[in-house]
This record gives C-alpha cells, sequence and structure tokens, in this order.
C-alpha cells in the first residue's frame, strides 16, 4: 500500500490527534477500558488483531471521541481501507489465477512435445519399415547372388536396423510411460488441494448479526434474517462471531458445534476460531 493512500486511512488521523495533544497510550487505555495494544494497532492501521469490523469501528468512535475528533470522518477513512483492502486482494487473487494457469499451461506444453515426439518416431519407424519392403521387392532378383556372396555383411545388416528399430519403441514406451506420470501427479495435485477445503453452515430461528472470516478476508458479515441458513467454503482456519447466539446453530464439516462454551452470557455474543476453539480476546468469565 502508498504512503500516500496510508495517510487517508484512520490509523494516521489518530496518531497525530494523539501526538498533537501529547497524550499517551497508558492514561487513554484507563480512560476508555481499551487495551494498549488495541490503541495502538487502530494507529497502525493493524485491524487484523482485533475481532472484527463490528468491533473496529467501536473502537474507532471511541477513541475518536476521546481525542476531540469527528467520529464520522475516522469511520469514513476507515471504510476507505476496507475498500483498497478488497482492491488489494482482487489483485492478489488474479496474480494467483494467472500463476495456475501459467503452470497448467506449462504442463500441457510438456505432454503435447512428448506426444508430437511419440508421433515423429513412430511415422519415422513406419517410413523405415515400408522403404525396406520396397528394396526388398523392387531388387529382389539382382539382391539373390550378392546375398548369396555376401551372406554376412547381410546379417549383420539385418541386425543392426533390428536393434535400431528395438531402440527406437523402446523411446516411444518411455515418452508414453512420462506422459502418464504428468498426467497423474496433476490429477494428485488437484486431490491434495480439494481435501483442504472446510465448509461452515449456518441455520438461524431468529436475526442475529454474523461474520466470518478466514486468515486472509472477510468471507460473511450481514444480519442473519429468522428461517435462513448460510453454507460456506474455505480453507480456513475460520473465525466466527455470532450475536444472539442462542438463535444459531452451528455445522463445521457437518458437525454441530457447541456455542455455549463460546458465549458470554453478559453481551450473548459467542466468538470462536474453528476448529481451534473460543477466540483470545473472548475469554471473559461468564
Amino acid at each position: 500500500m502508498s504512503e500516500e493512500g496510508k495517510l487517508n486511512y484512520p490509523g494516521q488521523i489518530l496518531r497525530e490527534a494523539r501526538k498533537k495533544k501529547r497524550r499517551r497510550y497508558r492514561k487513554l487505555s484507563s480512560e476508555l477500558g481499551i487495551p494498549e495494544k488495541y490503541l495502538e494497532a487502530l494507529e497502525e492501521d493493524n485491524f487484523s488483531i482485533l475481532a472484527g469490523p463490528t468491533y473496529v469501528r467501536g473502537y474507532l468512535r471511541a477513541y475518536s471521541k476521546k481525542l476531540e475528533l469527528d467520529p464520522e470522518l475516522v469511520l469514513k477513512a476507515y471504510d476507505k481501507y476496507l475498500k483498497d483492502q478488497k482492491k488489494e486482494e482482487k489483485k492478489s487473487k488474479k496474480k494467483e489465477r494467472e500463476v495456475k494457469r501459467k503452470g497448467h499451461f506449462s504442463l500441457l506444453y510438456k505432454i503435447t512435445v512428448i506426444l508430437i515426439l511419440a508421433i515423429t518416431v513412430f511415422i519415422f519407424l513406419s517410413n523405415d519399415e515400408a522403404e525396406i519392403e520396397n528394396n526388398k521387392e523392387s531388387n529382389s532378383a539382382s539382391k539373390m547372388e550378392i546375398e548369396i556372396s555376401k551372406g554376412s555383411s547381410l546379417d549383420a545388416t539385418f541386425e543392426s536396423e533390428t536393434l535400431k528399430e528395438q531402440t527406437l519403441r523402446e523411446d516411444i514406451e518411455i515418452l508414453r510411460e512420462n506422459s502418464t506420470t504428468l498426467m497423474e501427479e496433476e490429477s494428485i495435485v488437484r486431490k491434495e488441494k480439494n481435501e483442504d477445503i472446510n465448509a461452515i453452515r449456518m441455520n438461524f430461528s431468529g436475526d442475529c448479526w454474523i461474520e466470518i472470516m478466514d486468515k486472509k478476508t472477510v468471507l460473511e458479515y450481514k444480519l442473519a434474517k429468522a428461517g435462513t441458513s448460510i453454507y460456506l467454503k474455505g480453507e480456513g482456519p475460520f473465525k466466527v462471531i455470532i450475536g444472539h447466539s442462542k438463535r444459531a446453530e452451528l455445522f463445521y464439516n457437518d458437525t454441530q458445534i457447541s456455542l455455549a462454551s463460546t458465549t458470554n452470557v453478559q453481551t450473548n455474543v459467542s466468538c470462536l476460531v474453528l476448529p481451534k476453539g473460543r477466540c483470545d480476546e473472548f475469554a471473559l468469565s461468564n
């Protein structure tokens, strides 16, 4: 991300306001009830260590008011940050797809070259055999006497041709085996990639806010309506935040996950990391 772009993000705005007022993290943390490391993260635009956009907005609003800033201005800067992050993720995914496409093209190119070589060798052998037969038929009478007088020389020539043909046939077989091996390796790579895919399914008996993230991006962030369901797939791990968690059912790879142990009874908000367990920042006494 360019330095020019970062100037329009909330971190720069908050940091300059705090330095201007000569405020320290420790005092601000005590007054706001927000850990110092979270205040530092807000000024560094390092929002990944926070629970999610819902909590980031709450922290930004409280921090802005404490520094006598317009909260809406800071939140608008945060929206710009999220928008730019999505653009960067799209560019990254596009580059990954191009790399994969080039890899597949390279494999296809290798297989094509091998097949062309095999066909060329086969045609060469066929033409060579046809030429030998034609020469035998057209010169059979004249060669009869030569074969009688120079039998040993013809035998040596025949053995040489036979050895050459056998060697070429063995080369064709090796090329075919290499082609099969490349195809099998590609199949194994695809299978291994599919084995890393995990699934999340949620059913809702009442309205509740949800947010689902993987290690790269936010997969889902919305107010889920009663009677609806969602189904997501990804590599994981996943961080799942559920408001009014008693209204939701959670399944991970078709196994139902209990939300009771990960729910804060004071806020009725559940936060857990799949497949590990509850979120560290939600380790509060119930």
